[in-house]
């Protein structure tokens, strides 16, 4: 029987109704293969299959090198999609730029999975600092200066609009703000893939912020722009999802998750899995090195 060890961050909890990893490990389960999972970097179980499932933004060092030596592991090289190594439509204070524009943390997710981590660590600090940042905020009159959590995105007119004290914030980038719309809807449109399964699709809902629980599955098996494509191989991403949009006939790239989570209806989930959870055995069959691009199929 063929092994897969999932390793988690000895600090994350599993949340299973989050991510999509534990509704793949069911259809693994009931193919024959055997999935266990590892809370930090204490063990060192053997493992036909190694998934890195550390939910944060850059791969801490001791966990990169906990992956090292497993001859066969998931998405290896795949240790940092903050917005600075992946967005091609950062602007500086200096810029010129017409236009609106749309405030983010550099870390995916608003930065929460590291704000988590932090209190869980220090949970004092975490509770000091948290509290410390609106005072100093009002105090001093730099609205963004010091945070490095945002529960929304805050899009400006232009460029000059945007508080001087996010530009000196290094948790925090500025991006110009494309969003895919027709009449008062907006869209996104996500690439998943999992070895040489993938599964495209584009949502649709009331704003731009597309969260989960408030946007719709409008359509499924759409070709995959080459910009796509091209970025999947050169971060080496077996496993994960790209987020973008088309603005303007221009592919606009959002984010990059090595942990999606899984889709907020029972329905979507199901065919999410449906369409990637074979892509396992071609990671399970290939041999022990880096694979870099694989053949897909497109479901």
């Amino acid at each position: 029987m063929q092994k897969i060890v999932i390793l988690m961050h000895e600090h994350q909890p599993r949340e299973s109704g989050l991510f999509l990893i534990h509704a793949l490990r069911e259809v693994w389960q009931n193919q024959g293969l055997q999935i266990s999972y590892l809370h930090g970097t204490k063990e060192h179980p053997e493992a036909n299959l190694l998934i890195p499932h550390i939910n944060l933004t850059r791969t801490p060092p001791e966990y990169i090198e906990y992956i090292r030596p497993y001859p066969n592991a998931v998405n290896r090289d795949v240790v940092d999609i903050s917005k600075r190594r992946i967005s091609t439509n950062l602007l500086t204070e200096n810029e010129t730029c017409e236009g609106p524009v749309i405030v983010k943390t550099d870390n995916n997710y608003g930065g929460r999975p590291e704000y988590r981590l932090a209190k869980r660590r220090h949970p004092f600090i975490a509770r000091i600092w948290r509290r410390a940042v609106p005072i100093a905020e009002y105090t001093f009159g730099q609205r963004l200066a010091w945070r490095s959590m945002l529960r929304k995105y805050p899009v400006y007119k232009n460029l000059i609009e945007v508080p001087s004290g996010v530009f000196k914030n290094p948790a925090l980038v500025v991006e110009r703000f494309l969003p895919e719309k027709e009449g008062n809807h907006y869209f996104m449109r996500h690439y998943l893939c999992l070895g040489d399964h993938t599964r495209s699709v584009r949502v649709v809902g009331s704003t731009p912020f597309l969260k989960r629980s408030e946007c719709a599955l409008v359509d499924e098996g759409l070709p995959v722009p080459d910009q796509i494509l091209s970025l999947r191989n050169q971060l080496s991403l077996e496993y994960g999802k790209i987020d973008y949009v088309i603005h303007d006939s221009q592919v606009v790239i959002l984010d990059v998750n090595r942990t999606p989570g899984a889709p907020h209806t029972t329905e979507a989930t199901e065919r999410t899995v449906n369409g990637l959870a074979d892509g396992i055995w071609s990671l399970l069959q290939r041999p022990h090195s880096k694979t870099g691009s694989m053949t897909e199929k497109e479901t």
